[in-house]
């Protein structure tokens, strides 16, 4: 996710290996992930911390920072703004198990580039920032960035939870996005290119899509839903997972001149 103006960035430099920071009070979640971080071969060091005065160190030498917003002697956001006001900006990731619309928010505006629920599925994560840092290295970082910020905003604005689910309806729409015509070949290529990106069966990536879809649809605004789904759908039942997913790359690709076939 990009945030006005604000970014996190990648530092590009010889060998290609990331130094990670993870910032955790919590060692029962923190240590493991510490562990397998070192046992990752595409990562050179890794730094923990407990308090936010030790994370500030660290985090000036880190090219990404894994955080749980909730740690003592601050907040997260405000961290986060202390950082970009003194140029310190290693790429971000959020774990944390309490997420609000208003938080997520904050973290979009802030250039946060991934908010995963705890407890951290760790070969997911592993997965996720492979993703952010062969996105980073390329020249279509920041454009690939601004895309997933603008699924994100539309899918928060709709008030959709980062649970189970919700990650794979932002690739979905990207990937609708990216592929013109693409609404008949959800089920043979869609999803089998979901499961392969998350480790999940074809079957688990639908009922997932489909669940929170349904939830979101109960909980949301009309008014937003007919901003995106016109104003017939607004006020029938929860549309299929096609139906939902297309309708927001359509909106996306008929607003934005964002979404080039080669930039995906």
């Amino acid at each position: 996710m990009q945030g006005e103006g604000k970014n996190f960035y990648y530092k590009e430099k010889k060998g290609m290996k990331l130094t990670v920071l993870v910032v955790d009070a919590d060692p029962t979640s923190r240590d493991p992930l510490v562990k397998a971080l070192r046992a990752s071969s595409k990562i050179e060091q890794v730094y923990q911390a407990d308090r936010l005065d030790a994370a500030y160190v660290f985090a000036k030498s880190a090219d990404l920072m894994l955080l749980n917003p909730l740690v003592p002697n601050g907040d997260g956001v405000t961290f986060l703004e202390r950082l970009i006001a003194q140029g310190i900006r290693p790429g971000v990731f959020i774990f944390s198990a309490f997420y609000t619309q208003e938080l997520m928010q904050e973290y979009l505006r802030l250039g946060v580039a991934c908010c995963m629920m705890k407890p951290v599925d760790i070969n997911l994560l592993l997965r996720k920032i492979e993703e952010w840092q062969n996105i980073s290295r390329k020249g279509i970082g920041e454009r690939k960035l601004e895309i997933r910020a603008r699924i994100s905003k539309i899918l928060m604005e709709l008030g959709m939870s980062p649970i189970s689910g919700y990650y794979d309806c932002c690739t979905a729409v990207e990937w609708l996005c990216c592929n013109r015509n693409a609404r008949g070949r959800i089920t043979k290529e869609l999803y089998p290119y979901l499961a392969h990106a998350t480790g999940q069966s074809t079957n688990c990536v639908e009922r997932n899509i489909r669940y929170v879809i349904g939830r979101t649809w109960a909980r949301a605004d009309e008014t937003v839903l007919t901003q995106y789904f016109g104003d017939a759908t607004a006020r029938s039942s929860r549309p299929s997972n096609a139906a939902f997913l297309c309708a927001i790359a359509e909106h996306l690709r008929h607003s934005t001149n964002l979404f080039e076939d080669e930039l995906c």
